[in-house]
């Protein structure tokens, strides 16, 4: 089941995130029967188990955040908007490259369908939706 990645409709930003190549066609959130799978144009494109998530809910991804991939607080926003953005979260420090590798323990994804990404998740990890997470 494919999610696509919210892209913002600030003309400045939108357009400088095509320009790295972070369009709707290019960013999306796969779920598969035992992964997840997360691509945000070239700058990020990494498959994580399903076994190791540890929790998820929607979550708060401040202006001040910046948006593309980001580096924050053991984990990586993959956001191209600050609004319907989730936070999935991990048992063990998974590796991922965002520019660099780096231990992740936590995602933050921004989606076009928070709410619908949240229920399919949480039916294949048998893991509860947690309240809304601050950032």
């Amino acid at each position: 089941m494919r999610f696509p990645i919210k892209i913002t409709e600030q003309f400045l930003m939108e357009a400088i995130l095509r320009t790295f190549g972070a369009g709707p066609a290019q960013s999306w959130v796969e779920l598969g029967p035992d992964s997840l799978e997360v691509q945000m144009g070239i700058w990020f494109h990494e498959t994580f188990s399903l076994s190791v998530v540890s929790g998820l809910g929607p979550a708060e991804w401040p202006w001040w955040g910046g948006l593309g991939v980001k580096l924050y607080h053991h984990g990586i926003g993959i956001v191209g908007s600050t609004e319907n953005v989730v936070n999935v979260r991990f048992k063990t420090p998974q590796k991922a490259r965002a520019v660099v590798k780096v231990d992740c323990e936590q995602l933050w994804i921004s989606l076009v369908d928070r709410d619908g990404f949240l229920s399919a998740l949480s039916e294949k990890t048998k893991l509860p939706i947690s309240a809304l997470l601050p950032f």
